[in-house]
């Protein structure tokens, strides 16, 4: 029981400090400071890598060591790749199962004219959520632990280049009023279709920002 709670410990820490950005891309963890930060042997900090080895987090690379996962164009552009493939065909067969009050009050959160008086953290909580209730309407647990593993990278991203364009946020807020109108509408396709242009354009935001800000 005390091992199993040591590699939760140390794996929810790690991950936090790593989608963080506390723990840089490209950088290398040192074992020997996570087993004094978390107060643990070696094993539960090898068990918890091996995780997020697999949640792509990070990189056992032999002899050489543990290295923070890379985040690149070509990293943005994977991620929405998968994005566009998979959240629109998850809208356009499983968004029916969606209950209309939580789009409704979905809605009241986004419709917002004016954002100042709300921070970037909230309002990507928001963001995430919305999404996360899509992929989760599936009930496909395939799907889910691969955009679990998506969004994660997703939110490091947005950490590395300091997201806060304040047009592409009003936008972005727009789009998702949209979508979810078409849902309450019953017009699951057209709302696929709206969602993969503003994956669309979020990956355009995003290719913007690494450039000019990483």
């Amino acid at each position: 029981m005390q091992k199993e709670s040591l590699k939760s410990k140390a794996y929810n820490l790690i991950k936090s400090k790593i989608v963080n950005c506390e723990y840089a891309p490209n950088s290398f963890l040192n074992e020997t400071m996570l087993m004094e930060e978390i107060g643990s042997s070696r094993t539960p900090i090898r068990e918890a890598l091996s995780k997020l080895e697999q949640e792509n987090l990070v990189t056992i690379l032999p002899k050489k060591g543990v290295m923070v996962s890379d985040l690149s164009l070509n990293e943005i552009n994977m991620i929405f790749e998968t994005r566009i493939l998979i959240e629109p065909y998850i809208l356009s067969h499983y968004g029916q199962f969606v209950p209309s009050d939580i789009l409704s009050s979905m809605k009241e959160t986004f419709d917002l004219k004016n954002l100042s008086h709300i921070s970037a953290h909230e309002i990507y909580t928001r963001d995430d959520q919305f999404h996360k209730l899509l992929v989760d309407s599936s009930k496909n647990t395939y799907f889910m632990r691969a955009m679990d593993n998506i969004y994660n990278q997703s939110y490091r991203l947005r950490v590395l280049t300091g997201n806060r364009q304040q047009e592409r946020i009003l936008n972005s807020n727009n789009e998702h009023v949209n979508i979810i109108e078409l849902m309450l509408e019953k017009k699951f396709d057209q709302a696929s279709e709206a969602l993969k242009v503003h994956l669309e354009k979020s990956r355009e935001a995003s290719f913007s920002n690494f450039i000019n800000n990483y």
